[in-house]
């Protein structure tokens, strides 16, 4: 069940009301996701994500709610008393954001991070109650656009923080967060700038001080003697700020992980996470560790199968050839979908019960598999239309393919090309395996929610 997009503008805040998702006004449309199953994601063209179309797609990422609110739970304790922001920039990492954002919001988060403006709008007009803070630096035009749609804006440099004491007012309050360029050589201020820019800020009308924030760049690193050298440099910025500011926040999810939030010697009252919400860490060991689960699994179906003779070439190319007489399956997923061409003559998938590898050259909508000789397993246990697992909780997993494409998991995560539909569920169970059973409704939470 689904509705249309409605009106946007000032009424915005008072729609969504203070917490949560669908507080809005009556006679107010906003567009939703159909049933939070499956789930639009905001692509510049028509995707049909209906059930019907899922069912039928030569390709699926699966997506487990149960999996995002437990790694959800696990930040929460991690975080030592702070607040936990869920980064939910790149559509959830790959993940879809609407679905993930209302898990977070389900398991206690009520501060969310985004990269760009239209992210922190899309959510307002899906909805969404919680505080949304626009981590990328913004334009001075756009400035209005973020008190209409009641967002946190990031200032990254004395003309931004200009820009926003000429355009905020009481009638249109800018609340902003102040980063600063401790190492990561990003975007933020220099650490000797801050005082004066904070002061600037503090006394001018219609602007709330909401954060005081810097990136680490080596905090997945345990024992880095680099985040440490951060660390320290941010603890002198905030010592020397004598304002008040409502969050301060340095930890992402590698600080979070291995430096902790509770060894900040400051008053963090936040905590920035992204990659593990969606059930990953730096390494598969400190994932498993800490019990995070993989949210996505990434599946795509037989199309075709064939028996080929010894010296048969597979894919552009003609690189590989088959050493024996196999069986090929060739599978609906390529590099259009989001799955590396660089994993070509690298890249195993789980199917028919076994791990196979993929040969010849991964094409933009197809890749092939080498089940082996016909008349034994797995080749006899294969048919087409049955699945085979690129990466999943079980594996492979995001890790292999990131290894086997010389990325980081990040990438592989966020690749998933919007033409892939989304299919989300609640089903992980008590060990965290990806047994991927048929999804629960979600329900809307209320503002009694907190």
């Amino acid at each position: 069940m689904g509705c249309e997009a409605g009106g946007r503008g000032e009424h915005v805040r008072r729609a969504i009301g203070a917490e949560g998702f669908g507080n809005h006004r009556p006679g107010r449309r906003l567009s939703c996701a159909c049933s939070l199953i499956f789930a639009r994601s905001p692509v510049p063209f028509a995707i049909d994500r209906s059930p019907h179309t899922v069912g039928a797609a030569p390709v699926t990422a699966t997506v487990d709610l149960a999996a995002i609110r437990h790694n959800a739970g696990v930040l929460q304790e991690r975080a030592g008393g702070a607040d936990v922001m869920a980064i939910i920039k790149a559509d959830a990492y790959g993940h879809g954001v609407r679905p993930v954002a209302q898990a977070a919001y389900e398991a206690g988060i009520r501060h969310y991070g985004v990269a760009r403006l239209p992210e922190g709008v899309h959510l307002r007009e899906a909805g969404h109650g919680g505080r949304i803070l626009v981590l990328g630096a913004p334009a001075p035009t756009q400035l209005p656009r973020y008190a209409e749609y009641d967002l946190d804006l990031t200032v990254s440099s004395a003309d931004v923080a200009a820009a926003v004491v000429r355009h905020a007012s009481p009638e249109a309050p800018l609340r902003v967060h102040v980063t600063v360029d401790t190492g990561m050589g990003r975007l933020g201020l220099a650490p000797d700038d801050v005082p004066a820019v904070m002061t600037r800020l503090a006394d001018a009308s219609g602007v709330r001080l909401a954060g005081l924030w810097t990136h680490f760049a080596t905090a997945d690193a345990p024992g880095s003697s680099f985040a440490q050298t951060q660390l320290d440099r941010f603890r002198a910025v905030v010592g020397a700020v004598d304002v008040d500011v409502e969050h301060v926040h340095a930890a992402n999810t590698g600080g979070l992980l291995t430096i902790g939030a509770p060894t900040h010697e400051f008053d963090a009252s936040l905590v920035r996470s992204g990659i593990a919400l969606y059930g990953l860490a730096a390494t598969p060991e400190l994932s498993a560790r800490l019990d995070l689960r993989p949210a996505m699994r990434l599946a795509a179906r037989v199309t075709h199968l064939k028996t080929v003779p010894a010296g048969t070439p597979i894919s552009y190319g003609a690189q590989w050839e088959a050493p024996r007489r196999t069986r090929i399956a060739t599978l609906g997923i390529g590099y259009g979908d989001g799955y590396p061409r660089r994993c070509s003559g690298r890249a195993s998938v789980r199917i028919g019960g076994a791990s196979c590898p993929i040969v010849g050259t991964i094409c933009m909508d197809m890749c092939m598999v080498d089940l082996g000789p016909p008349n034994e397993a797995p080749a006899t246990r294969v048919d087409r239309g049955d699945e085979a697992v690129l990466f999943g909780p079980a594996g492979p997993t995001a890790y292999d393919v990131a290894q086997w494409s010389d990325t980081i998991p990040y990438e592989i995560l966020c690749g998933v090309s919007p033409r892939v539909p989304r299919r989300h569920v609640n089903c992980t169970d008590e060990n965290g395996t990806d047994d991927m059973r048929a999804p629960s409704r979600l329900t809307r939470p209320t503002a009694s929610g907190g």
